[in-house]
């Protein structure tokens, strides 16, 4: 049974804000029960905020990973004058570590194939720099991927994604790198 937390949970709300909200909610927590018993009840009151830190740490783990703005701007202004075929490239260097083969792709939806085993994905990077992604390109790249008995795809995409072609995306196994993975991917800090 796999564990996973609600949409709209508290926990799950502060694991997508900034750390520091988890850490002032802890606090809130441990110094108003410390206040209300007395500090009788140093314990629970640790026990109670205990969530709260643990949240707020592996928040700010998550997000100290992150690549800063200055660098998105930075892979950004390079990426404008690369060609997809070399940031293809760049990309599947990440998974050729992890023991993927890549081989340009002949087709019009996908830049290069990586297969490990009987797993081959498909990876795009040809609207890489549009500003708005709809359903069509990722319709174009499953119609390529299921002709060459692909298992997934992974599509790049810099600019706004429409919430149709996410949605898409999440029923047809593509994943969309977008500019903070992409970012981890281009300097080849990321394992797939």
């Amino acid at each position: 049974m796999a564990l996973k937390m609600a949409k709209g949970s508290l926990f799950a709300l502060l694991l997508s804000s900034s750390w520091w909200y988890s850490i002032l909610v802890a606090l809130f927590i441990l110094v108003a029960s410390l206040l209300i018993t007395d500090a009788q009840y140093v314990i629970l009151s640790i026990t109670g905020a205990l969530p709260f830190f643990g949240i707020g740490g592996y928040a700010a783990y998550r997000q100290f990973q992150q690549p800063s703005e200055k660098r998105l701007l930075e892979i950004t202004a390079q990426v404008q004058k690369m060609p997809a075929e070399v940031i293809a490239e760049k990309i599947a260097a990440n998974y050729i570590k992890s023991g993927y083969e890549a081989t340009s792709f002949k087709a019009n939806g996908a830049d290069l194939a990586l297969s490990r085993g009987n797993r081959k994905l498909l990876l795009c990077c040809k609207r890489l720099k549009a500003a708005n992604t709809g359903i069509e390109p990722l319709k174009l790249l499953v119609a390529v991927g299921e002709k060459a008995d692909a298992v997934g795809y992974l599509y790049v995409a810099l600019g706004d994604i429409s919430a149709t072609a996410r949605d898409y995306a999440r029923k047809n196994n593509i994943e969309l790198i977008e500019i903070n993975r992409f970012a981890t991917l281009f300097d080849n800090n990321l394992n797939p």
